[in-house]
């Protein structure tokens, strides 16, 4: 429970931080100049009673701006909130402010720099989300994933990310990219807020008894672990393969067997596939939104529909076929496992704010719809947060969830950047 005291302390901590670093974090596009209260009283019993929540602004809010990231949409105000909003508010969450996201969830960035270290990108599209969680402002904030939007920018600022089983989550008033693999889900400081959120938005007000009682804290142990590399992984940054195989050796010195693990097709194939499905999907979320004011949109964007154009029916039907196929089957990859591991990003946080980062190794987990998990795994040699991603059954998510726990109990802490360094 939740008291008043602990919930105006709370929401008072987050515009003081927000107030102190946004100006040069950037990861907010609109706060409230004030907060009606800390979270409904009739909700004082709530794990969410006022927690504040930062929402990325790709998803509609009925009394705050929503952009989708576009010059074009610079004036819109949604006439109702997207239902996971409306979820966040009937638990008694206080709406913080709406994060910065990437051109309707793509490619072109946004201002937002990386918590731990402003020359640095801090991943996307759900870059504010990440940022704003990474910087210790929110305990919890939404984000989308159409390859990697949650799981990467959650990696590159030492976050947990949590991308849930495909279509657990109704995606209402958020502004489509690619519906067949468009996902939403969150971006949070531990392990426990995730669970939170799983159990009163994902499994409707259910939250877990381990996580009610405080024993989620010890996490579930795996007894076998997938090892994904890839044929890719000669591509990857040395010291992101260090930092892996180094999460390996602590596995096994714990006991976890861990073995090697594949999927259906090689990680090129998978990227093709969903690139693919992308670009006709994105043409026909987007091309009616810019048609008219198209020199206002970014490079990327621009881009997108002309790939999209290039994509014919036939084409996207025998894609969504293969997509079905794969996704009837995606359990089996699975079988005796716990998780399969692997990679967020073949590299670190990119220099610049120009790129957002490479998802490539996201996309068998949003391809598939499998829920996905990210835990903060060490540091770069420049002191930049990694972290390793898990991929569970489907519908098996709060299992995923205590796996990550546990993962998390074993592994390098990483604390907020706010409380010590870069954006200060």
């Amino acid at each position: 429970m939740t008291t008043q005291n602990d919930a105006s302390t709370r929401l008072a901590r987050a515009i003081a931080l927000a107030d102190k670093i946004d100006g040069e974090l950037k990861a907010f596009t609109y706060r409230p100049s004030s907060y009606p209260s800390a979270g409904r009283a009739d909700r004082a019993d709530s794990a969410l009673a006022g927690v504040p929540v930062a929402i990325k602004d790709l998803i509609d809010t009925s009394d705050m701006p929503t952009t989708y990231g576009s010059k074009i949409f610079a004036r819109h105000q949604p006439r109702q909130d997207a239902w996971i909003v409306s979820k966040l508010r009937d638990a008694g969450a206080v709406i913080f402010g709406k994060t910065v996201t990437t051109e309707f969830a793509w490619r072109d960035p946004g201002d937002t720099v990386n918590p731990w270290n402003p020359a640095h990108s801090p991943g996307g599209s759900s870059s504010g989300s990440a940022a704003a969680v990474g910087a210790n402002i929110v305990d919890i904030a939404l984000g989308t994933q159409t390859v990697g939007s949650i799981i990467r920018p959650a990696s590159y600022c030492g976050a947990i990310g949590y991308k849930p089983t495909y279509g657990l989550i109704p995606t209402t008033g958020v502004h489509a990219l690619a519906p067949t693999l468009d996902h939403l889900g969150f971006i949070t400081s531990n392990f426990h807020w995730a669970a939170v959120c799983h159990g009163i938005i994902v499994k409707d007000g259910r939250v877990d008894e381990s996580v009610a009682s405080g024993k989620f804290a010890e996490g579930v142990k795996p007894r076998k672990i997938g090892v994904y590399r890839s044929s890719q992984w000669a591509n990857v940054e040395a010291d992101v393969q260090q930092n892996f195989d180094a999460v390996v050796r602590r596995l096994e010195a714990y006991g976890v067997v861990c073995v090697e693990a594949d999927f259906d097709a090689d990680l090129r194939e998978l990227n093709v596939l969903v690139n693919n499905v992308l670009a006709y999907e994105g043409r026909a979320s987007i091309y009616d939104d810019i048609k008219d004011a198209e020199h206002l949109a970014g490079p990327y964007t621009r881009e997108l529909m002309q790939r999209g154009a290039a994509v014919g029916s036939d084409e996207y039907k025998h894609l969504l076929e293969r997509v079905a196929k794969m996704r009837a089957g995606r359990d089996a990859r699975l079988q005796g496992l716990d998780a399969i591991m692997t990679i967020t990003s073949p590299t670190g946080a990119l220099k610049g704010l120009e790129k957002t980062g490479d998802a490539s190794f996201c996309a068998p987990a949003t391809l598939l719809g499998l829920p996905a998990v990210t835990v903060p795994s060490g540091f770069s040699t420049e002191f930049l947060p990694y972290g390793v991603q898990l991929i569970g059954s489907a519908n098996a998510d709060l299992a995923l969830l205590k796996t990550g726990q546990w993962f998390s109990t074993i592994l390098p802490s990483i604390k907020a950047a706010s409380s010590g360094t870069a954006v200060s």
